[in-house]
């Protein structure tokens, strides 16, 4: 079996879960190690997907990218910033965003 070039379409692979645990690691070998994604399903609307780890790891490297630029525009912009401690404690409370914890 040869692996599909990354951006040939694929056809979705869709499975609902209670067959995904029967078929892990047969899924594994048949779609996901060749560069496939499985999406699972639960009464017919999917859930969740499985995909390749180089997939997930990528999304990680661009999600990071994403955060630290828009952190460095805030920094740019000399705008107030809060800890990581009292976002969450805001986010807790339902402020988020508003200060209200810091007046």
């Amino acid at each position: 079996m040869t692996a599909a070039h990354p951006h040939e379409p694929r056809d979705d692979v869709e499975v609902s879960v209670t067959d995904a645990r029967a078929k892990l690691p047969e899924l594994i070998d048949t779609e996901i190690r060749d560069g496939g994604v499985v999406y699972l399903t639960r009464y017919g609307r999917r859930v969740g997907a499985v995909v390749p780890a180089e997939v997930a790891e990528r999304f990680e490297r661009w999600e990071d990218a994403y955060w630290s630029h828009r952190a460095a525009e805030v920094l740019e912009r000399d705008e107030p910033t809060v800890s990581w401690e009292q976002a969450v404690a805001e986010l807790e409370e339902g402020d988020a965003g508003t200060g209200a914890r810091g007046r």
